[in-house]
């Protein structure tokens, strides 16, 4: 199941660098559920081409993010992010100017990434 997550946000992330064939078929296999034969009767291809083809295109994704690395930046910017609401929501107890140091420097450091 992580790996068909990871496909999913691969294809999110890098799916629009794929090829319109590619894009149609990875959007039938990860998000309508289909089958291989059923993939291969709407792109009249075989089976085993569609396999390939699913194969293939992980393949592409995952050299993408390898180069990129997109969705590891975004995972680190959604943690900072929630380091931040965490502060917000800390200053609620009481005003702390150390606190809105912090917040002002993670704010700075995400708008320079």
């Amino acid at each position: 199941m992580d790996n068909f997550l990871r496909l999913s946000a691969l294809f999110d992330c890098y799916g629009s660098l794929l090829t319109g064939k590619q894009q149609k078929c990875l959007k039938m296999h990860l998000y309508q559920d289909w089958s291989l034969s059923e993939i291969a009767a709407c792109l009249h291809i075989s089976r085993q081409a569609t396999y390939d083809m699913l194969h293939r295109c992980e393949i592409t994704l995952e050299k993408y993010d390898a180069n990129l690395d997109l969705l590891q930046k975004d995972k680190n910017r959604q943690k900072a992010l929630l380091d931040i609401a965490a502060d917000v929501n800390s200053l609620r107890n009481g005003f702390q100017v150390n606190r809105l140091n912090s917040i002002e420097n993670k704010i700075k450091a995400l708008l320079n990434t």
